[in-house]
Formats: structure tokens, sequence, C-alpha cells
């Protein structure tokens, strides 16, 4: 399976957990999950780009660039701090699938 294939199913895989609190979850939940999925949707476009040009390993990528732009995100105060922290999390169960 080439690189390509395993970061579409990881990434997929991502996708339909962040999903799932459409249906799932509490409306702050949903909350937490959207703002991640907009961070994620753009992490996913730059990696792709980058998958074009030879990236070796792409999970990895997304992860640094996912957390680089919520760090980003963070420091400008986007969100509360508890909201930062919930966010942080999901994040860090997203890269446990």
């Amino acid at each position: 399976m080439s690189q390509d294939s395993i970061f579409i199913e990881k990434a997929d895989k991502m996708q339909a957990h962040l999903d799932s609190f459409i249906v799932d979850g509490s409306d702050h939940e949903l909350f937490i999950a959207s703002y991640l999925h907009g961070h994620f949707d753009v992490a996913v476009a730059n990696v792709e780009k980058l998958i074009e040009q030879g990236e070796n390993n792409p999970i990895s990528t997304l992860q640094v660039t996912l957390d680089k732009q919520l760090q980003k995100a963070f420091g400008n105060n986007e969100l509360s701090t508890s909201d930062a922290e919930q966010v942080n999390t999901l994040f860090n169960s997203l890269f446990q699938l």
C-alpha cells in the first residue's frame, strides 16, 4: 500500500470521527469538533500537495502541520483556554485512531 493510500485511509478515518459529533455530540462537542475540522481540512490539503512533491511520511507531517496551525490559533486567543484544551485533546485522539 502506498504512502498516499495509507494517508487517504487515515485522513478519512479521522474525518469520520470528527463528523460523528454531528450526530452523537453535544452542542459544545460539535463546536470543538467543527473548530478542529476546519484546521484539519486545511492541513490535509497542504499535506496532499506535499505528497505530490514526494513527501515520505504524510501522517507525521499532518500531525506536525495541524499542531502548528492550532498552536498559532491558540496563541492568537481564538478560543478560551478550556476550549483550546478540549480541541487539543481531540486533536491528540485523532492520531490514536
